[in-house]
This record gives C-alpha cells, sequence and structure tokens, in this order.
C-alpha cells in the first residue's frame, strides 16, 4: 500500500469512527496532540473536536454510517467528500487533513446543506 493510500485509509477510518459513530476515543487515537484546527468555529486541538462531538451528541446527532462519494490524497493530505445528517437535515462537507506520523494533524473544511429546492438538475456528487 503507497502512502498516499495509506492515508487515505486513517482519514477514512477517523472520521468514520468520530464524526460516525460519535466515539470521543476515536479522537486520542487518531488525532495529533497538536491537532491544528482551521474551522474557526471549533478550538484548535484534541479537545476543540470532543467539545463539538459533545455538542453534535447533545444536539441528537445521531451515529451513522458516513458515505464518502469522494476520497483523494496528495502527499500528507487527504480530501474527504462526504454525506452527513445533522439536526434533521442533510450536509454536504468537504473535510481535508494533513495526515503526520500516522495521525490527523491539521484540518479545513468546508460545509453545507442541502438545499430544499436546487437551481440546477446536477446532483451535490
Amino acid at each position: 500500500m503507497t502512502q498516499q493510500e495509506e492515508n487515505k485509509q486513517i482519514a477514512i477510518t477517523a472520521y468514520q469512527r468520530i464524526f460516525g459513530n460519535l466515539d470521543v476515543t476515536g479522537v486520542d487515537e487518531y488525532m495529533s496532540k497538536e491537532f491544528i484546527q482551521h474551522n474557526p468555529t471549533i478550538a484548535d486541538g484534541p479537545d476543540g473536536v470532543k467539545s463539538l462531538l459533545q455538542t453534535l451528541i447533545s444536539q441528537g446527532v445521531a451515529k451513522q454510517k458516513i458515505s464518502f462519494k469522494h476520497v483523494c490524497a496528495e502527499n500528507d493530505i487527504v480530501f474527504l467528500h462526504s454525506r452527513y445528517e445533522m439536526a434533521g437535515k442533510e450536509w454536504r462537507f468537504i473535510d481535508i487533513y494533513r495526515i503526520e506520523n500516522g495521525k490527523l494533524a491539521e484540518h479545513w473544511d468546508a460545509m453545507m446543506p442541502m438545499p430544499d429546492k436546487s437551481a440546477n438538475n446536477n446532483s451535490m456528487f
């Protein structure tokens, strides 16, 4: 398995465990202690993600199988394009992770809820 394939597997497995299974212990297993967060609504470090998970759980977000529509890797960067259900609505996510020493080390994202009506007939995937 190439390093890029291994990085993709790390990102997919971590994302499913943390955000699909809502498993807080996955944060310590898959995230660097120096985790850098570029989403301005979440604090740096594993504790920021743990806090986000507690918020999702308290809002009633259910455990779910994440549907990964596109997964790409270049060097130490992995791009995930996925579907997620949150607050009774379907969302589309693009998450970008930098992998270092087998752990998620840095994160960027973009997200949007599925609109009730689309201006075109193209799928979001």
